[in-house]
């Protein structure tokens, strides 16, 4: 590569210089001479599937902030050495990585382009091959069939450089439980600039057993997954925008993800040929375990999609600034209802279930119980009570999964 490479950027010359036989040392009067030019410039080029290039380029586009702190971090990184495209994006919470490998390259460059207009042109090409030049003033020309594209990259000089894993704490578990786990309990975190620990799902892992947990202080998500080949012990939290990139990245096959731990920062690669990096959170989780109630006594069984519905419907007429939703408990039956003093508009539903217990009513922010609700895996569900002021338990009824799916959601006053 080094020989390939010199021959490129520079011309040898050799030719025989006469030298007059006075100078007595010399032998003979002609001396070979090598001479080195270097060249204009030199031009790299690649040759790569269209839509290869632009799935890459907007997945790891989504961690670019609309505000950064850096100018550079505006753009996508691309390095391209042996054979491979390495793309990488970045902002403040973490990095993407991404590679294409066997690309046909006919030498090696690293630049940063601006995402934004080169996505945008790319989606409206037909797929096709496309033969993308950059020169050594950091220009480049995209050719496609009957066109091209020109733009100006910029020097990676100064891009945020990748972290050292070395030495770094690893554990592995599946694609598909990684993305249950966010996806079942990631929408509970806060956006709480004052207590900016709760602004993730917290990774609760010990020997056997990996727990999944994200609240805001008004409602939590617990999934527990047992598994007998984790053997550490490590608590971290990754920052929602990150959990979240990760749910549209991963799939749900038994594919293995890495996870590396070092010094407040996590590595995540997956699918063979991608990663996310992000700098935790710090701070110490609360005892989630501590709020989670042990002795609630009343039961009640329903349809996810009777009481969704119900809820969804008469949730229209709650006032919007609390959205307070009244569920009133008898024999076998609960009446939903919410209304709007200010305007003068009310309903109510009645949905059959099961529950034999006191009559009780309690209340709660509407919205709130729904996102909990629509989140349930199963048909049906079953929600569990102490009395009006105290957190309620919502869990899935024959749930098939060994997973154990827990959703606490404090009540609102009815005053």
């Amino acid at each position: 590569m080094f020989e390939s490479n010199f021959i490129r950027k520079y011309e040898i010359w050799l030719f025989y210089v006469y030298i007059p036989t006075s100078y007595f040392f010399l032998k003979t009067p002609f001396i070979l001479c090598l001479v080195v030019f270097k060249t204009k410039g030199t031009m790299t080029t690649i040759t790569i599937s269209k839509t290869e290039l632009l799935n890459r380029l907007l997945s790891v586009s989504k961690i670019i902030s609309p505000k950064n702190t850096l100018p550079i971090m505006d753009n996508i990184l691309l390095d391209i050495q042996n054979g491979a495209i390495n793309i990488s994006a970045a902002d403040y919470a973490g990095r993407m990585n991404t590679s294409i490998e066997g690309v046909l390259i006919d030498n090696d460059i690293s630049i940063c382009i601006e995402p934004k207009k080169i996505i945008e042109a790319l989606k409206a090409l037909p797929e096709q091959p496309i033969t993308i030049t950059f020169g050594d003033k950091l220009e480049i020309t995209i050719k496609y069939k009957g066109g091209k594209f020109e733009m100006t990259g910029l020097s990676p000089a100064e891009y945020p450089k990748e972290k050292d894993i070395e030495g770094a704490t690893k554990f592995v578990i599946s694609s598909k439980l990684l993305l249950n786990g966010l996806d079942k309990t990631s929408f509970c975190s806060a956006n709480d600039e004052l207590r900016p620990i709760m602004n993730g799902v917290y990774f609760d892992i010990t020997t056997g057993q990996i727990n999944f947990v994200a609240s805001d202080g008004h409602k939590l998500a617990l999934l527990e997954h047992t598994d007998s080949s984790i053997s550490e012990t490590i608590s971290f939290v990754l920052p929602q925008k990150i959990a979240n990139i990760l749910k549209n990245n991963l799939t749900p096959s038994d594919e293995l993800v890495e996870i590396f731990i070092k010094d407040r920062f996590v590595r995540i690669e997956y699918k063979s040929d991608s990663s996310i990096e992000a700098t935790l959170i710090e701070g110490r989780y609360p005892n989630y375990r501590s709020v989670i109630p042990s002795n609630n006594d009343k039961f009640l069984s329903i349809g996810k999609s009777d009481l969704n519905g119900a809820l969804k419907r008469v949730s229209v007429f709650a006032n919007p600034a609390s959205s307070l939703v009244k569920l009133e408990l008898t024999n076998n039956q609960i009446l939903v209802s919410a209304q709007d003093v200010d305007y003068s508009v009310a309903a109510d539903e009645t949905v059959t279930c099961e529950y034999n217990n006191d009559s009780m009513a309690i209340g709660f922010k509407g919205h709130f119980l729904t996102e909990l609700i629509s989140a349930i895996p199963t048909s049906n569900l079953q929600m569990s009570f102490s009395d009006p002021s105290r957190a309620t338990l919502i869990t899935p009824i024959d749930d098939k999964s060994e997973d154990r799916l827990v959703y606490l959601l404090m009540p609102m006053s009815l005053g």
